[in-house]
């Protein structure tokens, strides 16, 4: 069987707009490296800084108590990272974990292996593809549990977000508590920063938006340099992986936005379909 068609070195540029402490903004993610290694042509550029989240003693306290749980989910790649570095104890294996998307399953496979502790002890249920939202999860949480009547549930997250999933189990009887392990920041609009976001728009480039937030400071970032959001994004393509941020990415001004999965194969993908 012949492998995937050979990387196109002429394919859209990618620009990865993760979420990372400011220290580590200079230092390639893992995602990038492997588009890299794959012949991609890869940037970076950091949307969303993350911040400890507001009461830290009460956040590591309420971690301690996993094992009271029948599920924790960390809502993003970001609350896998920031409650694994809030965790003084292995992840209990009573506790199974809920995972939206590819990346938040990367992030918290990584996470444990470089504790020291073995993801096969625990249970996971993942929604995975490029339809990965609260939704999908719930779907599959309901095929893993159908009985959710007085289950204590830990949702991790950072500050604000969607209440969807939190709304959902609470209907089923579940006792979910909300716990924020970090703080959204957007990055500071300086002239290094606004600089090096013009560099970076050149027509047909492709924007990874991973979150709401992330359109949001993007948006505030062109208006900083003296831009209208509208009319520099009509000529970009923006990458998402739900629909509910694709409409918002086109609401935004991106000239034209697919929906994939945020992995490397995903991405890849559509690079290629330029």
């Amino acid at each position: 069987m012949s492998g995937p068609a050979p990387f196109n070195p002429q394919a859209s540029r990618i620009i990865l707009t993760r979420a990372c402490d400011p220290a580590d903004e200079r230092v390639a993610s893992p995602l990038a490296l492997r588009l890299r290694e794959a012949g991609a042509r890869v940037e970076e550029f950091a949307l969303i800084h993350l911040a400890q989240p507001a009461d830290v003693a009460g956040a590591r306290q309420a971690l301690q108590g996993l094992a009271d749980y029948v599920l924790a989910v960390p809502v993003s790649p970001a609350a896998a990272r920031a409650a694994l570095a809030l965790l003084d104890l292995p992840w209990p294996a009573s506790c199974a974990l809920g995972l939206i998307g590819a990346a938040s399953r990367d992030a918290m496979l990584q996470g444990l292996r470089a504790r020291g502790e073995s993801p096969q002890a625990l249970r996971w249920i993942c929604a995975e593809g490029s339809d990965a939202d609260s939704e999908a999860l719930w779907r599959a949480l309901r095929s893993w549990r159908a009985d959710w009547q007085g289950a204590p549930v830990l949702l991790l997250r950072g500050d604000g977000g969607r209440e969807w999933l939190a709304d959902a189990l609470r209907a089923a009887g579940a006792r979910v508590r909300v716990l924020e392990v970090y703080r959204r920041v957007a990055p500071a609009a300086d002239a290094a920063r606004l600089r090096r976001l013009r560099e970076l728009l050149q027509p047909g480039d492709a924007w990874q938006i991973a979150a709401a937030s992330a359109l949001h400071n993007l948006c505030g970032l062109l208006l900083a340099a003296g831009l209208q959001p509208r009319q520099v994004l009509a000529g970009q393509r923006a990458l998402v992986h739900h629909a509910r941020l694709a409409q918002a990415a086109r609401e935004a001004g991106f000239g034209r936005v697919q929906t994939v999965a945020f992995d490397p194969g995903g991405l890849l993908e559509a690079l290629r379909s330029r």
